[in-house]
């Protein structure tokens, strides 16, 4: 790492991976680094970058786009206006991207623009790989992408497959890189020293995957059209019983095409905020911190997926809110 350049760490992984959880593991257990984070999301509105624990690092959401096509841009706007606010206070930074993001063009930018890469250096790009899903995704270009651009693979919820079925995993993801570090954990619990101050990025290893990473001259990737996204922001507080019969029915009719849906939600009775997590037919909902006494208790919600019908999900949603 050259002196006084700032470390970046790329954060990639399919939707629903565990990216956001493995950051806030990350700030929450460091005691030794001031990070800044860039969060970027697939859709028009934020909810990873409320989630992610910042009351000491610096944050900047990134929406309506995939970092690595039209906000591009704003990557780099971000980056640099991170710099210039908190960069004499800035040990590293992270940057995580939107799960339906290749990570080519986003490394591109740290290595072909001239200012960034003056003050920042790549140190590691770490790929989380969803465990439980990844049978049924690997067939997606951009999951192979980011798994075969990353010299580390964190296998995340290894505590729902079994011992063979994550043997074959590890497998299939060797047969996609055979050379960077493979991590197993649940939850997205890794320790902090083993993925900051690593230095496991080689651009040689890159030059090999892509040998054209250092022209900038754009890319080829495209999404899936079939791919969209929806949202809901309203007031008002959510029956939470109305709530789990719509959310179930919403999964046994169409888990499937749902690929992903995540949300911060304000219940009825309820003096906490509670944050919503969906991939396919997996869901969970937690409680988070409590309602601030000054905060709008607004209700935020994203669906990703195939062909959807965003009035339909929409109305859905407000069909669980409280009676005025």
């Amino acid at each position: 790492m050259a002196i006084g350049k700032i470390p970046v760490t790329v954060i990639s992984g399919f939707l629903g991976a565990g990216k956001t959880t493995l950051v806030n593991h990350l700030l929450s257990q460091n005691r030794e680094y001031r990070i800044g984070v860039v969060v970027n999301e697939f859709g028009e509105v934020g909810i990873d970058g409320q989630l992610i624990v910042s009351e000491q690092e610096a944050l900047i959401e990134i929406n309506n786009g995939c970092v690595c096509c039209t906000v591009r841009a704003d990557l780099v706007a971000s980056v640099k206006e991170m710099l210039e606010l908190a960069g004499h206070r800035l040990d590293r930074l992270i940057i995580e991207t939107s799960g339906l993001a290749d990570p080519a063009p986003v490394l591109q930018t740290f290595l072909a623009d001239p200012d960034l890469r003056s003050r920042v250096e790549l140190e590691s790009v770490i790929t989380v790989v969803d465990a439980l899903h990844l049978n049924g995704q690997l067939s997606d270009e951009i999951v192979r992408e980011q798994i075969a651009f990353a010299d580390t693979l964190i296998l995340n919820k290894t505590d729902l497959v079994s011992q063979q079925a994550l043997a074959n995993i590890g497998n299939q993801v060797r047969l996609v890189n055979r050379t960077a570090s493979v991590l197993h954990t649940a939850h997205s619990r890794v320790p902090v020293d083993a993925l900051l101050g690593t230095r496991r990025f080689s651009l040689p290893n890159l030059l090999m995957i892509e040998p054209d990473i250092l022209e900038d001259e754009g890319h080829d990737h495209e999404h899936d059209a079939s791919i969209s996204s929806c949202s809901v922001v309203t007031s008002g507080a959510l029956d939470p019983e109305r709530f789990n019969r719509w959310i179930n029915q919403l999964v046994n009719d169409q888990g499937q095409r749902l690929m992903r849906m995540k949300g911060l939600l304000n219940f009825s009775s309820e003096a906490r905020r509670f944050h919503f997590h969906s991939v396919h037919m997996l869901l969970e909902a937690v409680p988070g911190r409590r309602w601030e006494d000054h905060e709008t208790r607004d209700n935020r919600f994203v669906f990703i997926g195939r062909d959807l019908d965003s009035e339909q999900l929409r109305q859905g949603f407000l069909d669980c809110l409280h009676a005025a």
